[in-house]
């Protein structure tokens, strides 16, 4: 098995197994080596194969036993890579959001003012308003409310590292819509969190954040096609 020369994401390790799989180095029940032996065979983190094992669990490959190991359970992955790819891609990003915008909306339950409220309404009945409209522009609404709270935090270097990878976050978002559609849960969580800031509570607006995008992390992780 070549190492991987560069530090990898997680997909790009899980890759490299599955091509160890294809080729007929395990057969199917056969125990694969510990976390430890893989990580310093492909020249990777112990944390980067168990998550390429996570993915492989999730595709019906691998199976884990609590305390025995990882096994071999299949030789075909349930889902093609090119998907497996843009879910890893797209957590990513969410993962960067988890990290700006609940900060944010604890910051901005504190610090808005009474303009920065109309401005969060308007975001939001804007948003909502596309729900069920193509993936691309509720997108783009979804940033742009998003933004207006990230604004409403009054912390400069929050706004800087939001409008810095904005671009990225409509893509990413854009992506997610198209394998996950909004659903009305979906507009009621984002009013909860409007509903939090506006009544000045920073605790469960910054809660209410991060529950929403890790619940959008779980949903699209666990292969669901639509938010239940």
């Amino acid at each position: 098995m070549r190492g991987l020369t560069r530090v990898p994401l997680s997909e790009r390790a899980a890759q490299e197994l599955m091509g160890e799989i294809e080729s007929g180095r395990w057969e199917v029940g056969d125990q694969l080596p510990g976390e430890l032996a893989l990580a310093a065979e492909l020249n990777v983190g112990r944390s980067t194969i168990r998550e390429a094992i996570r993915q492989l669990a999730a595709r019906r490959v691998l199976t884990t036993r609590q305390g025995v190991g990882v096994f071999l359970a299949a030789t075909r992955a349930s889902e093609g890579w090119d998907r497996l790819a843009e879910i890893a891609a797209i957590t990513e990003v969410v993962q960067v959001r988890v990290a700006i915008e609940s900060r944010a909306a604890a910051l901005a339950a504190v610090r808005h003012e009474e303009a920065d409220a109309d401005l969060i309404r308007r975001a939001l009945t804007a948003r909502n308003a596309l729900l069920g409209a193509p993936s691309a522009e509720l997108a783009a609404a979804d940033i742009e409310f998003h933004g207006v709270l990230v604004a409403a935090s009054r912390n400069s270097l929050l706004d800087a590292l939001f409008t810095g990878v904005r671009r990225r976050l409509v893509e990413a978002m854009t992506e997610l819509l198209d394998l996950m559609p909004a659903t009305e849960q979906d507009a009621d969580e984002h009013q909860a969190v409007v509903d939090a800031i506006l009544a000045r509570d920073a605790d469960r607006a910054e809660a209410l954040t991060r529950a929403h995008l890790l619940g959008l992390a779980t949903s699209l992780q666990s292969g669901a096609g639509q938010r239940s």
